[in-house]
């Protein structure tokens, strides 16, 4: 379970939980989930969207339909009777919701290792995980406008 910003870049994961468990589940149970929605997150503070001089914005995760909604997760309108509006920002929520698919993408494109079954310990294969994400974002091109999360925030606390 990850959640990535808008340049590719992990910005937590949660590693070690199997890959046939519900996600949405994964990430109630799991410490980043859990201060998510206990509004415990180390969110950056509100900014104004990028271009404009609006009010000031809170960051927030764009989930699917099966999460829980929160302060600062959203996710689409379910797809019964919806005007045009509505239907809109499902598929905006839907590209944006592409980023963390992109970024896992990314990751497996750079490193072979996460394209089939690891055969390793299973703490071995956290740690695997862990690299790979470190590594992946050490490797993204910088962006000199975006030094909000320059760590990535493993479950349990950890930081790397």
């Amino acid at each position: 379970m990850a959640i990535a910003d808008a340049e590719y870049r992990f910005v937590a994961v949660d590693v070690g939980a199997y890959g046939r468990t519900n996600d949405s589940m994964v990430f109630k149970n799991s410490f980043m989930g859990q201060r998510v929605y206990s509004h415990d997150f180390d969110f950056p503070p509100p900014q104004p969207l990028p271009g404009t001089d609006g009010p000031p914005m809170p960051y927030v995760l764009v989930a699917d339909e099966a999460f829980k909604m929160s302060g600062n997760l959203i996710k689409p309108y379910s797809s019964r009777g919806l005007d045009v509006n509505k239907r809109t920002f499902n598929y905006r929520l839907t590209r944006a919701r592409r980023m963390v698919e992109c970024t896992f993408g990314l990751l497996v494109s750079k490193w072979r290792v996460f394209s089939k079954p690891i055969q390793l310990k299973i703490e071995t294969v956290d740690e695997v995980v862990k690299c790979g994400v470190v590594l992946h974002n050490f490797l993204q091109p910088d962006d000199k406008h975006n030094q909000l999360w320059t760590k990535v925030y493993f479950s349990g606390g950890s930081y790397a």
